[in-house]
């Protein structure tokens, strides 16, 4: 099953492999699909998702007009490295996967790797916090209705 944004650009992909606990898990960044297709453990990458840092520092605001000076505050500025990259799935070993919040719009940004280096371009999707809240929400209920442990009503994405 597929939860994504009205135009595609950001989501999830998420299917449960019956009685396994393992599921499908990619995420779509820009309208691409970011990992592979193999079952994987996805409970992690939803903790992950569901708790964002927020950021106030102004040059974070400026993706779509710099990126280049964006993606190098996050790789050598540790107060938002750390907190901003997340580890989801093995699907997702190949990329650098970072989110954040930056007045009141989540921000992901994937990069692959070409061996232990970045290659390519970023991808990144902005978007409201409630329409990400709601994919994750929404993706992360979807999953658990296979595994009772990890039903909760009580469970929401947290800045």
């Amino acid at each position: 099953m597929r939860f994504s944004t009205d135009d595609g650009e950001f989501g999830l992909v998420v299917e449960p492999v019956e009685s396994s606990g393992m599921s499908r898990f990619q995420l779509v960044v820009e309208g691409q699909l970011i990992g592979g297709a193999d079952p994987n453990f996805a409970y992690g990458a939803f903790e992950e998702l569901g708790h964002l840092p927020q950021f106030s520092d102004e040059r974070l605001g400026r993706l779509r007009e710099d990126t280049a000076a964006v993606l190098e505050v996050l790789r050598i500025e540790e107060e938002f490295h750390d907190p901003a990259t997340v580890s989801l799935t093995e699907a997702q070993d190949s990329w650098l996967v970072q989110r954040y919040v930056y007045r009141g719009d989540v921000v992901v940004i994937a990069r692959a790797y070409n061996g232990s280096s970045l290659s390519g371009s970023a991808l990144f999707s902005i978007l409201e916090f409630a329409d990400f809240a709601s994919i994750i929400e929404f993706s992360r209920s979807f999953w658990a209705q296979n595994d009772e442990r990890f039903r909760s009503e009580a469970w929401r994405v947290k800045t």
